[in-house]
């Protein structure tokens, strides 16, 4: 059974071949903030399109900060267990991946950055013959990723655009693009007064299950 923090939803599409899967990490603290409706419209392109979806809630998520424990601590993802196992898990199954948050202090929300920090693991630190160490990935990088978020008119989000585009890269997937909702605004979901944004939400989760995987 899948806990609160997690969704999962397939398509009515009933096949034997096994469905693409696009799987979100919401950022967002506030439930109903215009993040999370870009994701959910992100998610309903992907459904109309034949794949699955995987989503989670960052701030229900139960998260011990990353301890930097360096190279090969462990022969699973980390030395904790908590609600990140099922991440990691959905990560390496990911056709693509969705990252959605808020600016805050020109970076993501907190909630985001404990699970980005904890998924360093997927590309850990290793020690190499004759001493030395590199990092190395679990596997390739053949996913694709984009980056949602919503912010002040006021402020930029570039650099929580190269946050996430690092973050992206570490899981194995490659950014191809940001949606951003930047408003004067300070009304909850504000995103429904621009439908062209949602539906170019909705248009990318399309695209996202469509495409092909990446050479890796």
């Amino acid at each position: 059974m899948k806990g609160a923090a997690e969704r999962e939803a397939m398509s009515p599409r009933e096949g034997a071949v096994e469905r693409r899967t696009l799987v979100t990490l919401n950022g967002s603290p506030v439930a109903g903030s215009s993040v999370s409706r870009l994701l959910a419209a992100m998610c309903a392109g992907a459904l109309e399109a034949g794949g699955a979806v995987r989503t989670f809630d960052c701030n229900a998520l139960t998260v011990k900060p990353c301890q930097a424990c360096g190279p090969e601590p462990t022969t699973g993802f980390c030395i904790f267990h908590d609600d990140m196992d099922p991440i990691y898990e959905a990560l390496h199954g990911a056709h693509a991946i969705a990252v959605g948050s808020p600016v805050y202090f020109d970076g993501v929300s907190a909630q985001l950055k404990l699970v980005m920090d904890r998924c360093n693991c997927i590309t850990p630190l290793v020690r190499v013959p004759g001493g030395g160490t590199t990092f190395r990935s679990l596997w390739a990088r053949t996913r694709r990723g984009v980056f949602v978020t919503a912010l002040s008119s006021k402020h930029r989000y570039d650099l929580a655009e190269k946050s996430v585009r690092g973050f992206l890269k570490w899981v194995g997937a490659r950014w191809e693009e940001t949606i951003a909702w930047q408003h004067d605004d300070d009304d909850l979901g504000s995103v429904v007064t621009r439908p062209d944004l949602i539906e170019r939400a909705r248009a990318i989760g399309r695209r996202l299950i469509e495409s092909d995987p990446l050479e890796g």
